[in-house]
């Protein structure tokens, strides 16, 4: 055995080891129930207040004036909501950079609400089948 350890009795370190592991579980179990995180270190978005960009937006046209687009989830449609919404069973909308409602600029990307960024649908041209968007993380 070591040298610190002669003579120790491997129920009394079995025990200080339990109770040292319970005190550590114990601890975490304890802040993740009062913050609600589980993640450690809990989760933070590094992107927001960063500077993005992108190549082009739906709602705006190529100088960045606003316009009115057409747009549909590619996956599923709604299961409840107005019928004129729904086309071929998917959910479809207008976006409008110039109300509010119907904005999707790219900021909404990491400003951390349930609001999205759109990309301009395929109809308006091949071109938009490639879209860049760019974070600037400042390093």
């Amino acid at each position: 055995m070591a040298r610190g350890m002669k003579g120790a009795h491997p129920a009394a370190l079995l025990c200080t080891f339990t109770l040292l592991l319970w005190g550590d579980v114990y601890a975490q179990l304890s802040f993740n129930e009062i913050t609600g995180f589980s993640l450690s270190p809990p989760y933070f978005n590094l992107a927001e207040g960063s500077r993005i960009s992108a190549t082009a937006t739906c709602g705006q046209d190529e100088t960045g004036r606003p316009r009115s687009d057409l747009y549909c989830k590619l996956v599923g449609g709604p299961t409840f909501g107005l019928p004129s919404q729904t086309i071929q069973g998917q959910y479809c909308d207008r976006c409008n950079s110039n109300e509010p409602n119907k904005a999707h600029p790219v900021s909404n990307a990491i400003d951390g609400t349930e609001r999205w960024w759109q990309s301009p649908p395929l109809s308006r041209g091949p071109m938009y089948n490639e879209v860049n968007v760019t974070l600037n993380l400042g390093q």
